[in-house]
């Protein structure tokens, strides 16, 4: 299978040559990899540069900056569309959204398109973050159901089935649940990727806890289901505040009535889903 790797890149300059090269070690290897450099101000675009004159496969586009945030989603989407808009007409059966700050093992192309060649029914597939914790690399914490935003590969098929990547706070959970709602699988496999700059690092948590709850309705979760999902959020620093914040956000957008972000018929899927999911926990 052929694949169409999109690297959103803002100030990576630290990390991105340790991605670079475990790219070029890849036993297969993208058809195309395109790294959006993303307004950077350090050396991000030199280290590319330099092993693009190497590599034909290795592509770069530079975008100006926003003033949009880091973290929240609709800044790393649109530098993603950014470079499917231009190299999305290149052929290719896989579309990968891949982060700037990962290290992966050599088979990972290999296994992800022996994922999808074996079962048509799978849609998304990839690996799992680790991160270095006292000397050791561990599991980065998710989801059992939850593939990762930095390492997305979908089926060309699924992806324009669910209409692309949405530029909205936790795109990474709706565009999962619109898959699946399609009756696409996801797949997570059991390929272990370093992750140099851990998950949620960018934000603070409790802001996160709030922008979740404020999000949870305009994904129409529904109140019931949003107490349950805030209460499973006690378990992780800071605890009690992380429910809290969960449910003023919630509240919040309650009040405000804010704009849906799904259709109903999808709103009632995600409901059920996540009813099934906690009630089994």
């Amino acid at each position: 299978m052929e694949f169409l790797v999109i690297t959103p890149a803002k100030n990576e300059a630290a990390f991105i040559e340790r991605t670079i090269l475990s790219m070029i070690k890849q036993t297969l290897r993208p058809v195309t990899w395109v790294i959006v450099n993303d307004g950077s101000v350090d050396n991000t675009n030199d280290i590319v540069e330099k092993y693009m004159e190497k590599y034909c496969w290795i592509k770069v586009i530079n975008i100006p900056d926003t003033s949009e945030p880091r973290s929240g989603g609709s800044k790393v989407v649109n530098a993603f569309k950014e470079g499917l808009k231009a190299f999305g007409h290149v052929p290719h059966d896989v579309v990968v959204k891949l982060d700037a700050d990962l290290s992966l093992p050599p088979n990972y192309f290999a296994d992800v398109s022996d994922c999808f060649m074996k079962n048509p029914d799978v849609g998304m597939c990839g690996g799992y973050c680790i991160v270095r914790k006292g000397g050791k690399l561990v599991k980065e914490h998710s989801a059992s159901y939850h593939l990762r935003g930095a390492l997305k590969a979908y089926r060309k098929k699924c992806f324009e089935d669910i209409g692309g990547l949405q530029p909205i706070w936790a795109w990474d959970g709706i565009d999962g649940m619109m898959a699946m709602y399609c009756n696409w699988e996801i797949k997570i496999l059991d390929l272990p990727v370093i992750h140099h700059r851990p998950t949620s690092s960018a934000y603070n948590a409790l802001v996160h806890s709030k922008k979740s709850g404020f999000e949870a309705y305009r994904t129409r979760s529904g109140l019931f289901l949003s107490i349950l999902r805030s209460l499973i959020r006690i378990r992780k620093k800071p605890f009690l505040l992380n429910t809290l914040y969960y449910m003023s956000g919630y509240m919040e957008a309650w009040r405000r009535n804010e704009s849906r972000l799904v259709s109903i018929e999808l709103g009632r899927f995600i409901r059920k889903f996540h009813y099934k999911r906690i009630f089994q926990l």
